[in-house]
């Protein structure tokens, strides 16, 4: 049995959805001691839904980038969902330094596969 654990976050702002996102993006960048050891993440329009916005992982040396996760706004509230458990702190970290603790909620989803 395997457990798969995705994350949702909720963020209580009048920030545009793109802008949450571009905190987050900004928090995952790393450099390595080559010009091609580059990775980072990165905001993608949604593909089938406008004001849906896609985070996606990006290393220099590969063309194809990785899902990371769908952010957009619901009411007042923007959400960054289907976070793999193993990215979490990588998107609560900059949430709640830009937000702060009360303003980030968090729902975990389990699924047993």
């Amino acid at each position: 049995m395997v457990i798969s654990v995705t994350i949702w976050f909720y963020v209580k702002t009048s920030d545009d959805p793109k802008v949450v996102g571009d905190i987050v993006c900004a928090f995952n960048f790393a450099q390595g001691e080559h010009p091609q050891d580059q990775y980072s993440w990165i905001m993608e329009p949604g593909r089938d839904e406008p004001g849906y916005w896609e985070l996606k992982g990006k290393y220099a040396a590969l063309k194809d980038l990785t899902e990371i996760g769908i952010v957009y706004r619901l009411g007042d509230t923007v959400v960054v969902s289907e976070i793999d458990d193993d990215l979490a702190p990588d998107v609560i970290d900059p949430l709640i330094t830009k937000y702060g603790f009360d303003s980030v909620k968090w729902m975990v989803i389990q699924k047993i596969r």
